[in-house]
């Protein structure tokens, strides 16, 4: 499937080795919750809800583990740094790669089933290199964020997408480098972009339709709380962007997220004030 920004090429799947429609097990909220009991899986970004990105698998021990020994190498077919954290689900990992790939291949023999290639505008613009670090998944659907600040929806059975929406302006340089996080029925993304003078945000969509269903800004407008930490028109362009994805409490329904830097973020004089919420941890419901 492919148009001017996007396509998806079936590899493997054209020769009838590609994912089957049904019998697959799907990735749902208890799944997620309940990570730990399943340890051959990695269903999320840290791991668990918890993000403490910590396995319980006890096959390898300081005893053997120099008897590790190369089963199979994924060759990057992008130059560059590649920052993303798989997805390991039922047998079937999905990895990313920059600037927008998304590749699911067989985890035991490393045979590439798929590959989605998302083509960010001209216009987009980072920071610190053009990463993407994962996907998330919720049922039987993959989530990205990409270079020029969208989020889109894939299939992860034969990676063909199914939305795609924008998340913030790519001409005011926002974009979304992080792995999104799937909270229930909603998916959960943060900004980048606050060394160019965006105004960040967390915003949480549908993951049926793409449809926004809430969005927390993190530098507060005027009449809310913390408007007055900024001087004069500063939180329209005061940074505090999202870039690491959060955690989350199933027993008390809250999201924490890591907000990033102010900008300028190394002349506070340009910036008077306590900057909220930059370089802080917000909960929100």
């Amino acid at each position: 499937m492919r148009n001017a920004l996007h396509w998806t090429i079936p590899l493997l799947a054209v020769l009838g080795l590609g994912f089957p429609d049904s019998g697959r097990a799907q990735v749902t909220r208890q799944r997620i919750e309940k990570s730990a009991s399943e340890p051959e899986n990695w269903l999320t970004y840290n791991g668990g809800y918890d993000s403490k990105r910590f396995s319980t698998l006890a096959q390898i021990t300081p005893a053997n583990v120099k008897n590790l020994e190369q089963k199979w190498v994924l060759q990057d077919q992008v130059f560059g740094a590649w920052e993303s954290n798989p997805l390991v689900v039922d047998g079937v990992m999905y990895v990313t790669e920059r600037p927008n790939d998304v590749i699911a291949l067989d985890a035991k023999t490393g045979k590439v089933v798929w590959l989605y290639r998302y083509m960010p505008s001209p216009d987009s613009r980072v920071c610190c290199g053009a990463n993407n670090r994962g996907v998330a998944m919720s049922g039987n659907t993959l989530f990205m964020g990409t270079l020029d600040a969208h989020l889109v929806a894939l299939d992860a059975r034969n990676g063909k997408p199914l939305w795609n929406i924008a998340v913030g302006d790519v001409k005011l340089a926002y974009s979304i480098t992080m792995a999104p996080l799937v909270v229930k029925d909603k998916v959960i993304v943060g900004v980048g972009g606050g060394e160019f003078g965006i105004r960040g945000f967390i915003a949480a969509y549908d993951v049926k339709t793409g449809k926004e269903v809430w969005r927390f800004n993190t530098i507060p407008g005027p009449g809310e709380t913390g408007h007055e930490t900024w001087s004069g028109d500063d939180w329209k362009v005061g940074g505090a962007s999202a870039w690491i994805t959060g955690s989350y409490d199933p027993a008390l329904n809250l999201v924490y997220w890591g907000i990033g830097n102010p900008g300028p973020d190394w002349n506070p004089d340009q910036r008077p004030g306590d900057n909220l919420y930059s370089d802080s941890v917000v909960a929100l419901d």
